[in-house]
């Protein structure tokens, strides 16, 4: 039961459901007329009303079990009602759509056009403190013969509670099962260890939350920032102390807080910790030692348990489908090749009946067998040039019963398989299936990620964005990113790959950037035209492949007073923290992302670019001048060695040609002698 498909927390649904995207539930919308007492402000939190807003969407098919969307709501809140849409597209059939919470239903109707769901919620509607709704399209006719087209989405969700959030008394508490949003103050001057625990804490609470939004604020906007969250979120601050490092439960900014104090690799590893489950032990308010230990890297050979299908079965005549996504992450790091081997059983095929069973991947069909006995075995190789970041694996029976009259007899003994998900695997051979570029993370990373803090900004603005792009990276990687806090220099000594933030034009040129930090222009094409760079600043994201290994840069570029370039001063933190922002927000998350270059200006939307769509660089042509004056230097040599050879073989062909001459003459003086 899951809110949308990730890495390692996969749900077994139709294809149509991998490209719902599930809206991080920090907009959920709550309304409490209670009010707080001023001096019970540190105990406890009153939502604030708020006008109803989106919680997430789940699609649908005919005939499917129900498909289930989660709501959080917070302890000590009242769920009190919930509304929605439901929108029927494709080639309606005769039938009802249902929702339901808890097996009681709250909106039964004729499926067809729009549907408005507003109905009464109660405390006994919820599961562990959320909302869960199970959306079903029953048709009229439940075994059809043909394939439908028809899909029911239930969207534009918003939830109306009442009661007073209840603050957590524990640091197990603290962590809840669901959290919507989630801040950590940046100091203005954070201390190396303390920028390195926030990293860790970003990435520690996307794999533990990766629903959920995250915002790293400056302190003096915290109140601001706080104010807005809605019921059930958290506030994250980590400080410098001497001795061992704890973890204490607080009040800030009226919402639950966790400080995190300590030094040095204690304060980064307890840090790190929140993002281990084992945390429900912490049943005091302030607890010492909280560690976890990063896991190995996964393996290239993956059961299907191990992506995350706990069943897979299929019954009933007609086409039904399942639908199991796969990262490469899931292998521990990136593959360039995937092979399949699928095994189950299924029901006896009646005399006269038919059944086939196909297998795609990414809508690419891999293989299709027509069933017989009561086994199938399956093996395929899946194509290079079909494995992306993101990829899915849908199963398709299609059954038919004798005499092909869904509706008859033959009905009563609807078709059934089922999928060994121990025995079925994929196995993956390590390598690139994707061009250098974006599309490449965070699989590249395996468990580790590196980050390096320039002088192209200032440690606050580094630490914030480099938080803000770890979430993002952690959020779509399966297992959890060891992150480090190093040099430029060492992450670029090491074969590591990794992110640098806050790149000077210097480390850029240094780093082999595509980009250089300066001045450019884009090359028109069909599709995009976008120039930068002389008088105007801007910010870049790059990502690309450099000695063998692949980086993530963020930088940015100004034009100075005479002429040069200031990134430090003239790029301000705004043009390089849009960016970070830019891809956390996106509804597909790190593989959203195309292309290699992401770029932005004072003004407008970020753009995606290529390298090869930029004009040649000053900087790159300046780098390639002492090579091309080699290269030169040894053309000159080589055309002088072939010009003396021309020569000297020209000299001795003329002394052979004397010589002979003078042979020749000779014989014809002592001829004539005679």
């Amino acid at each position: 039961m899951l809110s949308r498909l990730r890495a390692g927390s996969v749900v077994l649904t139709c294809a149509l459901l991998a490209a719902v995207p599930f809206q991080p539930a920090a907009n959920a919308a709550v309304a409490a007329p209670a009010a707080v007492p001023a001096d019970s402000a540190a105990a406890s939190h009153t939502s604030p009303a708020a006008a109803p807003a989106s919680l997430g969407s789940v699609s649908a098919m005919p005939g499917q079990s129900g498909q289930q969307l989660a709501v959080p709501v917070a302890p000590g809140l009242q769920p009190a009602r919930i509304t929605g849409s439901i929108a029927v597209t494709g080639q309606p059939t005769t039938g009802t759509i249902r929702v339901s919470a808890q097996g009681r239903t709250l909106l039964e109707a004729p499926a067809k056009g729009t549907i408005a769901l507003d109905a009464p919620v109660s405390a006994a509607d919820l599961t562990d403190h959320q909302l869960v709704l199970a959306l079903e399209y029953n048709p009229a006719v439940r075994d059809v013969c043909t394939a439908t087209q028809s899909t029911a989405t239930l969207s534009s969700l918003s939830l109306t509670t009442q009661g007073t959030e209840t603050a957590p008394a524990t640091v197990a508490e603290f962590l809840a099962p669901s959290v919507p949003a989630i801040l950590i103050p940046v100091p203005a001057e954070p201390a190396t260890d303390v920028s390195a625990a926030i990293l860790a804490a970003s990435a520690a609470m996307a794999h533990r939350y990766p629903d959920a939004a995250l915002k790293l604020v400056s302190p003096q906007d915290l109140d601001a920032q706080a104010a807005a969250l809605p019921a059930g979120s958290r506030i994250i601050t980590i400080s410098s102390t001497d001795g061992a490092a704890s973890t204490t439960l607080g009040t800030q900014a009226g919402r639950p807080a966790l400080t995190i104090a300590g030094t040095g690799e204690g304060l980064r590893t307890a840090a790190r910790a929140l993002a281990d489950t084992k945390s429900a032990l912490a049943d005091g308010a302030t607890v010492t030692g909280m560690t976890a230990t990063v896991p190995a890297a996964a393996g290239p050979e993956q059961t299907f348990t191990g992506l995350g299908a706990q069943a897979i079965r299929l019954a009933g005549y007609g086409t039904q489908e399942t639908y199991l996504g796969v990262n490469q992450s899931q292998f521990g790091g990136p593959v360039s090749n995937i092979s399949l081997q699928l095994r189950g059983t299924h029901t006896a095929i009646p005399t006269g009946g038919q059944a086939a069973l196909s297998v795609y991947w990414n809508d690419y069909l891999l293989s299709s067998q027509t069933l017989n006995g009561d086994t199938f075995d399956i093996t395929a190789d899946v194509p290079a040039g079909h494995i992306q970041s993101r990829n899915g694996l849908r199963l398709r029976l299609t059954a038919l019963p004798a005499g092909g009259d869904c509706n008859g007899p033959a009905g009563l003994l609807p078709m059934e398989l089922t999928v060994d998900t121990t025995g079925s695997k994929l196995t993956a051979q390590r390598g690139h299936s994707i061009k250098p570029g974006f599309a490449r993370f965070p699989q590249v990373l395996g468990t580790t990620l590196p980050i390096a803090f320039d002088a192209g900004a200032t440690a606050q603005e580094n630490t914030i964005n480099a938080g803000t792009l770890a979430f993002s990276l952690q959020r779509d990687n399966d297992a959890l990113l060891d992150v480090r806090l190093t040099t430029p220099a060492a992450l670029l000594d090491s074969s590591d790959s990794g992110l640098l933030v806050g790149a000077t034009p210097a480390t850029a040129e240094q780093a082999g950037a595509p980009l250089r930090l300066a001045g450019f222009r884009t090359v028109s094409s069909k599709d995009i035209e976008y120039g930068v760079g002389t008088t105007a600043a801007y910010g870049a994201l790059e990502a690309y492949e450099h000695n063998g290994r692949n980086l993530l840069l963020l930088g940015g570029w100004a034009p100075d007073a005479t002429g040069g370039t200031s990134a430090a001063t003239a790029t301000p933190g705004a043009l390089q923290a849009s960016l970070a922002s830019y891809v956390q927000q996106q509804p597909g998350g790190w593989s959203s992302l195309s292309r290699n270059l992401l770029v932005t200006q004072t003004t407008g939307n970020p753009v995606l670019l290529e390298t090869n769509a930029i004009t040649p660089q000053a900087e790159v042509t300046d780098g390639f001048r002492p090579l091309a004056l080699w290269l030169a230097a040894a053309a000159a040599a080589l055309i002088l060695a072939v010009g003396t050879r021309v020569l000297l073989r020209r000299k001795h062909r003329r002394a052979a040609q004397a010589h002979a001459d003078a042979l020749e003459q000779a014989a014809a003086d002592t001829a004539h002698g005679q």
